[in-house]
């Protein structure tokens, strides 16, 4: 007995402000606890509630689950499940796509009413880029 999680890689994409849930099965023996799945984002620990793996009730299906994404949450996340027969590793690279952001730069204009005004934008941030 001993522990594969599947898929070993995958590549996502979620919405800001959305929930993100991707399936995970867990296969081997002994089925592990909460306790031993360790979630891990660009190397650092994840310790935020919002990130969680989800155990199914025995059959190995489980849940990699981010609930309100923001933009932020774009990278790779490593689960390693562990038991005492063995421990398997799964990585979520997720990419975040976020609406363009404007930043407002007021200007007062005075316009007569038969001219053409053109008004000028250009969004600081977006995934992906505006074309």
């Amino acid at each position: 007995p001993w522990s594969i999680i599947t898929p070993p890689i995958t590549n996502e994409s979620a919405i800001e402000g959305t929930s993100f849930t991707t399936p995970l099965t867990i296969t081997g023996g002994p089925f592990p606890v909460s306790s031993n799945i360790d979630i891990t984002e660009d190397g650092v620990t994840v310790q935020d509630g919002r990130i969680t793996v989800n155990i199914g009730s025995g059959n190995g299906a489980s849940n990699f689950t981010i609930e309100n994404v923001v933009r932020t949450d774009s990278g790779s996340y490593t689960v390693n499940v562990t038991t005492t027969a063995g421990s398997g590793t799964s990585v979520v690279n997720l990419n975040v796509y976020y609406v363009p952001e404007f930043a407002v730069h007021s200007k007062v204009q005075n316009v007569v009413f038969t001219e053409v005004f053109t008004f000028n934008c250009t969004p600081s941030a977006a995934n992906p880029p505006p074309s």
